[in-house]
């Protein structure tokens, strides 16, 4: 077995460094524009709790949200609601 050396250097170091402190400072960019969205949409009458309801709902996968639906609306029916 033959062990390999791999030296760093402070370019490499510094180099994905600086990749990471853009990539966060994007994602905080982005968290401020999303919520600016949230607030325009809550300015106009929107309700926000409902939005982002819909969106996570979006995400998912149309089958397992069916799937879900039905035994929800099952079981409300089994209570009387």
């Amino acid at each position: 077995m033959s062990e390999q050396s791999y030296t760093v250097t402070a370019g490499e170091i510094r180099q994905r460094i600086e990749v990471i402190e853009r990539l966060i400072a994007d994602a905080n960019d982005t968290k401020t524009l999303i919520k600016e969205a949230f607030d325009s949409a809550k300015g106009a009458g929107f309700d926000t709790k409902v939005l982002r309801k819909l969106i996570a709902l979006r995400k998912r996968d149309k089958d397992d949200l069916a799937e879900e639906e039905a035994i929800l609306d099952l079981y409300k029916s089994a209570l009387g609601m």
